[in-house]
């Protein structure tokens, strides 16, 4: 097994941090500080990083895009969670509605739409999660009816990643009930088209990242802007198998994050006359926030690997986002440790380092959830029902 990166690969990651470093870490405050990113801002900031690779990654070069191996977009994932992880997931999100118009869209939408991304000023969502609905994901309640040349789509999407900026949002939604999972497709919603209301959600953690509620009622969605029907839930979780394994990738980067912040705090702070990286019990701290992020890191990238090579990674993407989002979540809270008093102030970063980690347990899955999906696939046994 070798997925380490290849010398360009190396280079990228080298280059990006620097960059990383200088034009994006010294302003994360004053945004956080703000809240949720505006749609301007959002644009402005993709347009900043879109040299290295970030928004475009996932489309193929006749496309507009770079397409980046997975490893790749993995690489670039984990430097921009290191140094921001509330835009890290904001471009990725804004990223994946770009890869599902590639993937799914007809050649109309691909004509229409596509062009359009190489603007920034185009933002998409992915509208799955339910109120009533989280894990599991073929309880879908939100419908869309057959009226005419059109459909009507009914529903609440909450938790939604860009939703109260996105121009444009893929909703799952249900057309046949008596189908199942099989019932269930994917539907473009355009705003300036098809007007859907959106409510800005407050978190714990990744506070400059847009989260939204969506409403629909009786929503008209042009009947060809049905995708590929039938098949929102496949893709869904075919989604999730990289989205998984990203978020793992994201959370190395919070990690070590934690790890550079406490190294140079432990060698800096001085207390009975010596720096308190001499005291073992800070080195010890450090041995296992080390530890535990080269293991998520790994498990994360091992994940990816089999992605770049067209292999099954259901079970390895959910274990890399278990373990490495717990993992950052222990990281950042020796990070705070080590820190001491002044770890619980947002004068260091390593308070939002924790708020963030702790908070991407729960997306995309719950650690719990994933737990379940490795257990099926080590057991043969399914603890839970799914289609």
């Amino acid at each position: 097994m070798d997925f380490s990166f290849t010398e360009e690969q190396q280079m990228l990651k080298t280059n990006v941090r620097s960059y990383l470093e200088k034009q994006i870490v010294p302003v994360v405050n004053e945004y956080e500080q703000k809240g949720p990113l505006t749609k301007e801002d959002t644009t402005a900031l993709i347009k900043q990083l879109m040299p290295f690779g970030y928004f475009l990654g996932f489309l193929p070069e006749d496309r507009g895009g770079s397409q980046l191996e997975a490893k790749t977009n993995g690489i670039l994932v984990e430097e921009l969670g290191r140094a921001w992880a509330s835009l890290a997931g904001t471009i990725f999100i804004a990223a994946a509605f770009w890869w599902l118009v590639n993937e799914a869209g007809n050649p109309d939408q691909k004509e229409r739409l596509l062009p359009l991304a190489a603007s920034c000023e185009y933002i998409g969502c992915l509208a799955i999660t339910e109120p009533d609905v989280g894990s599991d994901v073929s309880a879908v309640k939100t419908t869309a009816t057959l009226a005419g040349d059109r459909y009507l789509v009914n529903g609440t999407k909450t938790w939604i990643s860009n939703g109260s900026i996105a121009d444009a949002a893929f909703v799952l939604a249900t057309t046949d009930k008596s189908l199942g999972a099989l019932g269930m497709s994917f539907f473009l919603l355009e705003r300036n088209v098809s007007p859907f209301s959106a409510r800005e959600l407050h978190k714990l953690g990744l506070r400059s990242f847009p989260t939204a509620e969506l409403s629909f009622e009786d929503c008209p969605v042009p009947k060809d802007n049905l995708l590929d029907p039938g098949t929102g839930y496949k893709r869904t979780m075919a989604f999730f198998d990289v989205s998984r394994a990203m978020v793992g990738a994201l959370c190395s980067g919070i990690s070590q994050a934690a790890i550079d912040a406490s190294v140079k705090y432990a060698q800096d702070r001085m207390q009975f006359g010596r720096p308190i990286g001499s005291f073992q019990m800070i080195q010890e701290m450090l041995v296992d926030m080390v530890a535990e992020t080269e293991a998520g890191r790994l498990l994360s990238y091992r994940a990816l690997d089999l992605l770049d090579k067209g292999e099954k990674s259901r079970w390895q993407a959910s274990l890399a986002k278990a373990y490495a989002t717990e993992a950052a979540v222990r990281t950042t809270s020796k990070a705070i440790q080590i820190h001491g008093a002044m770890g619980l102030s947002d004068e260091y970063p390593v308070e939002r380092y924790f708020r963030d980690a702790r908070t991407l347990t729960i997306p995309d899955g719950t650690t719990q959830m994933q737990k379940l999906i490795v257990g099926r696939d080590v057991l043969g046994i399914r603890a839970v029902v799914w289609p």
